[in-house]
């Protein structure tokens, strides 16, 4: 059995995460000690491991919990995370999008401001730049 804070070294995370998986039902309640100590076995650390990657794929902890549940009840996941990491690649693609257009918007802008603006003319360009996106 290991404690909360040797469990947290091996998974490069912090005891409060832990604590706070742990209320939000994505790890398994540890077994207290006579002391009050958190204490937990070695598969804790690999399911640690396994939030910090899924999250560093932008999977939600919601979706991280229901992809751990699927494991609990015998099932093969893989099929669920092909499923989320389309799902977020779509995402991601359409961010890239908006950051481009969004970029170009700054290029527009700042171009506009070193061949005819003086000064504080940039923030009228800014208003009108948000109100044509608006329409």
């Amino acid at each position: 059995m290991l404690t909360i804070g040797r469990v947290a070294r091996s998974a490069g995370i912090r005891p409060s995460a832990i604590r706070y998986y742990e209320r939000r039902g994505i790890v398994k309640p540890a077994v207290r000690g006579t002391s009050g100590y958190r204490f937990y076995d070695s598969d804790a650390v690999n399911v640690l491991l396994f939030i910090k990657r899924a999250q560093a794929l932008g999977i939600a902890l919601k979706e991280i919990k229901q992809l751990l549940n699927l494991v609990a009840q015998g099932q093969q996941p893989c099929s669920h995370v092909k499923q989320l990491a389309r799902s977020h690649l779509l995402d991601i693609d359409q961010k890239i999008r908006e950051l481009k257009a969004l970029r170009n918007d700054l290029h527009s802008i700042l171009r506009l401001k070193a061949s005819r603006l003086h000064g504080d003319e940039i923030c009228p360009l800014i208003e009108r730049s948000a109100i044509t996106r608006l329409r």
